[in-house]
């Protein structure tokens, strides 16, 4: 199926995004009658992967037509090349498996990389019919790198939903932000020293006090080390506005929301995956260059987050399902409570807040980053309400990750949308 992205070359977006249509619904309608032979499960009416392949090529081919097209197509040869290279690697060879997911290994991971980013480069070279720059073979290989490791995570979610998406925007991103180099600033070795240094500093501080644990102080060090880097002090501080308030949120209160079963386990300390999970995207925003308000944002989601499970636990009497509009039990997943969302959305406005005064963003902002915070952390329930519905254990940490997309997303929306007057649509320059 992969090898039908190299038609992009010749079809245009609305023929080709047809046919994905087309795929998309015999998937779901035709293949449960002639196909089941092939799925992984095949007592299940469905194989979630099978259509969620198609929907993905669909979203690609709509979301990065015309002049994308030949980003569309290389994702699709990652998608198409690349997992299945990690599942055989895998179970051939086997080899150590990844601290983050014990159910993966190294050697299929760095399979899944290598045929993925060679896969997509040479299908990029014949959509595009143009002769391929070096940055453009560097940017599709750090672009199969991300697929790879989001590949590798455990997120209870088909991998086809969780990948595809975010390492086309890295590229695109990436193609924009880096053709004169680098997007951060240019560092001296001593201020890299020194962001190094207040980062071990501070790691041992927060570990002596329980605050994180040994993991969780490494992660801590590495990533602000990096938002130093890549960004700044400024940065830096509204990342321990979160931090902070995060913490004094799970704190407050901890015995009693321990006496009914809803506070965070080992006495509200953060591990490596939770440092990952939380901050990983918006390190990931400064590392590809993306927009100011995008990082603030990504922070103010995992707060609105962390604020509306510890308050709304703490205070929330009635949550309700996002999905059915129903109310739940007190520590229900997915569940939302108004007290809850309401500190959810104080929490991500304070955030927006101090990144203004530190310089991060501006005070018009401030609203758009509360605004999205509270979107992310709404986002984020919605799933793990649809996933409890349709029996998928949606993994808590791809959970927290998510939010934080999503409120970054929402937030370049929004300020694109204010920048231009109406509506902005993304990839089609209006």
């Amino acid at each position: 199926m992969g090898l039908f992205a190299l038609t992009l070359r010749w079809l245009d977006w609305r023929v080709a995004a047809a046919i994905a249509l087309a795929a998309l619904l015999f998937n779901l309608f035709v293949m449960p009658r002639v196909g089941r032979g092939i799925y992984r499960h095949p007592e299940k009416k469905r194989d979630t992967g099978i259509v969620a392949y198609a929907a993905m090529v669909l979203a690609l081919i709509v979301l990065m037509r015309d002049r994308f097209a030949p980003v569309a197509a290389a994702i699709w040869a990652m998608m198409a090349f690349g997992d299945p290279s990690a599942t055989i690697a895998g179970k051939l060879l086997g080899g150590p498996r990844l601290p983050w997911n014990p159910e993966k290994t190294w050697t299929g991971t760095l399979a899944n990389w290598g045929v993925a980013g060679v896969s997509a480069v040479l299908v990029f070279r014949f959509v595009a019919a143009r002769p391929l720059e070096p940055a453009a073979v560097a940017i599709l290989m750090v672009g199969a790198a991300v697929y790879a490791f989001l590949e590798s995570m455990r997120t209870g979610v088909d991998d086809n939903l969780v990948a595809a998406l975010p390492t086309a925007l890295v590229v695109l991103q990436l193609g924009s932000s880096w053709v004169s180099g680098p997007p951060w600033p240019h560092r001296t070795l001593l201020e890299v020293g020194a962001a190094i240094a207040v980062n071990l500093l501070v790691a041992g501080m927060t570990r002596w006090l329980g605050l994180v644990s040994s993991s969780g102080a490494v992660a801590g060090a590495a990533s602000g080390t990096l938002i130093v880097v890549c960004g700044g002090w400024g940065d830096y501080a509204v990342l321990w506005t979160f931090f902070l308030l995060g913490t004094l949120a799970t704190k407050w209160g901890y015995q009693h929301k321990a006496e009914k079963g809803i506070a965070q386990a080992d006495s509200g300390r953060r591990g490596a995956l939770h440092v990952l999970a939380n901050v990983g995207v918006p390190v990931a925003l400064l590392l590809v260059g993306a927009r100011p308000i995008a990082f603030a944002a990504a922070l103010a989601a995992a707060l609105a987050d962390t604020l509306g499970t510890e308050v709304g636990g703490l205070y929330g009497r009635h949550p309700v399902s996002l999905v059915r509009f129903r109310a739940v039990s007190v520590g229900t997943p997915g569940g939302v409570s108004l007290p809850g969302a309401m500190a959810g959305f104080l929490g991500a406005g304070l955030l927006g807040a101090a990144a203004c005064a530190v310089g991060v963003v501006s005070a018009l902002a401030i609203g758009l980053v509360a605004v999205a915070g509270l979107a992310g952390s709404l986002a984020e329930s919605l799933v793990q309400d649809l996933g409890g519905r349709r029996g998928a254990r949606v993994d808590h940490e791809f959970a927290n990750a998510f939010n934080t997309f999503v409120g970054a997303l929402v937030a370049l929306e929004l300020a694109a949308s204010l920048e231009k007057g109406g509506l902005f649509l993304p990839l089609a320059g209006t």
